[in-house]
């Protein structure tokens, strides 16, 4: 799906600003390097009882031009971590994506 005529998502998506690198690799090899985006790892916290569980929700918003190709299990390296797809990329309908991601340990 393409980007909205009113916005540049390179504009959006430059390293300059907030943006970071990423490169995944395919599960049979094939390599996608230097893909900006925006990289989160918001942290939810859950009071259960006596125990505190925080989990950690890493994910990677980026152009789905770029990541239309990838899918669940395909590799992440960001900011020198590995990290797994948990799925496809999710499109947001702008032509942004979203990829949800756990560590590769």
């Amino acid at each position: 799906m393409p980007a909205p005529a009113w916005e540049n998502l390179d504009d959006f998506l430059s390293t300059d600003d907030f943006a970071v690198l990423a490169t995944f690799t395919r599960a049979g090899g094939q390599v996608i390097p230097d893909v900006p985006g925006i990289f989160d790892d918001p942290v939810m916290n859950a009071d259960t009882g006596e125990y505190d569980v925080a989990a950690s929700m890493p994910r990677f918003t980026c152009a789905h031009a770029r990541v239309a190709m990838l899918k669940k299990n395909d590799a992440a390296t960001i900011g020198g971590v590995a990290y797994l797809l948990d799925h496809d990329p999710h499109a947001d309908g702008t032509g942004m994506a979203v990829l949800q991601l756990s560590r590769d340990f």
